[in-house]
């Protein structure tokens, strides 16, 4: 038997001298096709129909390689093709018994037997000798059940059961069909059969192939489906494809099978994941479809004289991982570490093949799993793995971790309808070492684009520098991004390392003692935060306007020092607030702890329409982007924590809400008083009436900034006022 020869179940068991017998080994899974989850309907319903249409229609189908060994007694043991084998000895058993075909004719199917369970076997034997009373009864599985020879503990035979689900199936589907039995005999329904030892094959192949679908998995008949329309390009071609399936892909993929021992989601993850580059690539106005049996239709049946070459592409896909050690390459290039020189940063798991094959096209809370940059990383490998005569491992490294630093800069590019000219800069980048500037296209992230090409010239005349510069794009608040430093100030390498070693709490302090470094994001402003890493991450990758603004203020703090640490920012800190005269907003939340939650450093001017800060009518947010959130404003907030420090029992109530109003006075119930700022005066009012006891103003120069300490002059006040009992 060769993969030249088709076969028929009939000519298999009826006319072939080499088979004599069909067994389904002990070994093998129990039949799942007939199983009733909505997932195995669906597949089962769809080969139904397939094989419904080629009889009724009379149009040849080829169901797939059947492989197996053939025993010294002439009996085929399946390794894989036992579920098919199974429909179609139940089709066959239907239809004879429905046209009431002669014995003879199908006696041969005595010759197909289960020794996965003494019941279902005898079940079988006894299937050919029973004939349904009348083909009218809905349910065929009812009358069975009802026969003598059928013991009730039969029903839970997870292979009997299964069968009988398929006969009620089929009987809804064919029973009004004439005529079939002679369409099975003139071969329309067939499949190729290989024998193990004519492939040369070891054992080894009988435990991978007999490890699909455990439970049933949409893997087979989306197999047979893809060979069936590879065929209608290329008999010659859908051979080898199913070969490779079976026995090159399975390999390459079986380190990554699951706990249960299957590998079919896995194939159809990367799988998708091909077709989707496919997609981006040569249809960017198309979109994937989700449904492996109609991704499978349209890249090769609809978009039939694009199919071979999709094919190609598929295949050599596959293809290129077969002489490569896939973990090991990922552990060469990339790293979890902060920095190893010649591998490109990452936080999420190395091996993204693995990791593609597990979670491509899955969803968690609406985000994917397997993200867009996670994507285009695992297109970079692909395109090295099929360039190995092209692309050297060094020129590799170095161009992995130009993309790596455009997909970290680039959390808003990175959107699907922008995947075309990502994946096609991404390619002209591995291949050429080439970047292009994205005037005009939707690529990466276009400052970091052409910071790339300003790094990449800058190289070629500073070849010495390239592992300073490394590692400064390695840091972890920079994430490649060095344009808040400049690859021109390499020299502050070890500078910027050694001040954010330090607490960033005292950071953002000794910046702000030198400018206004903050980040307008819409309607509210950013500083950096103790606590929070992503508040120095968007700060050093903002816009230009705003990088070149900290970068000027970040240069003076680090020309400061040779290396810094707590003690030497205090210093900075502590002289800044001894020698202020102007008390503006930096100079209070500088001097106040109680200003800086050390949340998302976020801050909320009432007049933040204006673009100079002058309003002292200002609120700390403890959310990242909404004002709805708890909030306070700073100045009451700073007075309710000196009066509590210094007297622990007053009774003293401060709300949460001051954007709504409820934390916009502090409020003395004892005393039935609260107090308030304005931009120019401290008042105290009565709790009830609102009337105006007093107020203290608050000295400014003649641009209405303090020149007095407001928080002294109200914490002063409330002593003298409220606080003495």
């Amino acid at each position: 038997m060769t993969s030249s020869e088709t076969y028929t179940l009939i000519n298999l068991l009826r006319q072939s001298g080499n088979v004599s017998k069909i067994e389904i080994p002990m070994i093998q899974r129990d039949y799942a096709q007939g199983r009733k989850s909505s997932d195995v309907s669906k597949i089962r319903s769809r080969f139904l129909e397939s094989l419904y249409n080629s009889l009724t229609q009379k149009k040849s189908i080829k169901l797939d390689f059947v492989y197996g060994e053939i025993t010294d007694n002439n009996t085929l043991i399946p390794l894989d093709g036992q579920q098919r084998l199974t429909t179609l000895f139940l089709l066959h058993w239907y239809i004879a018994k429905h046209e009431n075909v002669d014995y003879e004719k199908f006696e041969f199917l005595k010759r197909f037997s289960y020794e996965t369970r003494y019941s279902s076997r005898i079940f079988c034997q006894h299937l050919i000798d029973y004939k349904p009373e009348s083909f009218t009864i809905e349910s065929l599985s009812s009358d069975i059940i009802d026969q003598s020879w059928m013991p009730l503990d039969w029903k839970h035979d997870p292979t009997i059961e299964a069968m009988l689900n398929m006969l009620d199936d089929i009987h809804l589907r064919f029973r009004e069909t004439s005529n079939l039995w002679e369409t099975l005999e003139q071969g329309y329904v067939s499949f190729y059969f290989l024998s193990i030892k004519d492939m040369g094959l070891t054992d080894e192949l009988y435990i991978k192939m007999n490890s699909r679908g455990m439970p049933l998995t949409e893997f087979e008949h989306f197999k047979a489906e893809w060979e069936n329309s590879i065929k209608k390009q290329s008999p010659d071609v859908a051979a080898r494809i199913g070969k490779k399936i079976d026995i090159d892909w399975t390999d390459i993929l079986w380190p990554y099978k699951g706990d249960n021992n299957i590998i079919d989601d896995e194939f159809i993850r990367y799988f998708k994941y091909l077709c989707n580059i496919i997609y981006y690539t040569k249809y960017p106005s198309e979109k994937c479809p989700d449904d492996i049996f109609d991704l499978t239709k349209a890249l090769f049946v609809e978009k039939e004289s694009d199919a071979l070459d999709n094919l190609r592409y598929i295949e050599d896909s596959f293809d290129c991982l077969r002489n490569v050690k896939i973990e090991d390459d990922f552990k060469r290039f990339l790293t979890n570490e902060s920095h190893v020189a010649g591998k490109s940063h990452i936080e999420e798991e190395l091996n993204v093949f693995e990791h593609c094959c597990r979670q491509f096209g899955e969803r968690k809370s609406n985000a994917r799993s397997f993200s867009l940059g996670r994507f285009i990383l695992l297109y970079c490998f692909i395109l090295y793995w099929k360039n190995f005569d092209k692309l050297g491992d060094c020129d590799f490294a170095k161009r992995l971790r130009i993309v790596n630093n455009m997909i970290k800069a680039s959390e808003f590019e990175l959107r699907e309808d922008r995947m075309s000219m990502l994946l096609e800069q991404t390619k002209e980048i591995i291949l050429d070492g080439e970047i292009k500037s994205v005037e005009g296209r939707n690529t990466f992230n276009a400052l970091q684009v052409q910071e790339e090409i300003d790094k990449y010239n800058w190289l070629k005349d500073n070849p010495d520098q390239e592992e300073r510069l490394h590692l400064l794009e390695d840091h972890p608040l920079l994430f490649g991004g060095i344009r808040v430093v400049g690859y021109e100030n390499l020299k502050y390498m070890e500078r910027f390392y050694s001040l954010f070693e330090c607490d960033k709490g005292l950071v953002n302090c000794a910046l702000l003692t030198i400018g206004d470094y903050s980040l307008k994001i819409k309607w509210r402003y950013q500083i950096g935060s103790a606590n929070i890493d992503t508040t120095w991450r968007t700060l050093f990758h903002t816009n230009k306007e705003n990088i070149d603004k900290i970068h000027g203020i970040l240069l003076q703090l680090l020309e400061k020092e040779d290396s810094f640490t707590n003690e030497k920012l205090k210093n900075i800190i502590n002289n800044y607030i001894d020698n202020a005269k102007i008390f503006d907003w930096r100079y209070y939340i500088i001097k106040y702890r109680s200003m800086r939650p050390e949340k998302y450093g976020m801050y909320y001017w009432y007049n933040h329409q204006e673009e100079e800060k002058k309003s002292y009518n200002i609120l700390m947010m403890l959310t990242e982007k909404s004002i709805s959130g708890r909030n306070y404003n700073i100045f009451l907030k700073t007075l309710y924590d000196k009066i509590l420090m210094n007297f622990p029992n007053a009774n003293i109530r401060l709300g949460e809400y001051a954007y709504s109003n409820d934390g916009d006075m502090l409020e003395f119930k004892s005393q039935n008083k609260m107090v308030q700022f304005s931009d120019t005066e401290f008042i105290i009012k009565n709790l009830e009436s609102d009337e105006i006891v007093s107020c203290c103003q608050i000295k400014q120069n003649e641009n209405g900034q303090d020149i007095e300490d407001r928080i002294d002059v109200a914490y002063t006040e409330i002593k003298h006022s409220l606080l003495t009992i």
